[in-house]
């Protein structure tokens, strides 16, 4: 799932401010230094799975023939494949 730009600015923004009213931390920078570096992070997270989704297609797709053959659940399979690479790369999903 793809988040919009403006969606993960307004989660980067509503957790920084949670943190610091809970007094769960207290920064030295100010608090939309900090959103940003969170809206950062998201973002690079979500392009990894996004590159790892592609990457997973990919591998399907040469085998399309012999899922189809063996009348496989795709999406199972695509599953199965996204962990086992994701577990390979050291991403976690």
């Amino acid at each position: 799932m793809r988040l919009p730009r403006e969606m993960i600015k307004h989660i980067a923004d509503a957790l920084a401010a949670n943190l610091e009213s809970k007094g769960l931390v207290e920064y030295e920078v100010p608090r939309h230094t900090i959103a940003e570096k969170i809206a950062a992070v998201i973002t690079a997270d979500m392009m990894a799975e996004e590159a790892l989704n592609k990457d997973v297609e990919k591998i399907l797709s040469a085998h399309a023939d012999e899922i189809a053959r063996e009348n496989m659940d795709y999406r199972k399979v695509f599953d199965m494949t996204k962990q086992k690479l994701a577990k390979e790369r050291g991403i976690v999903l």
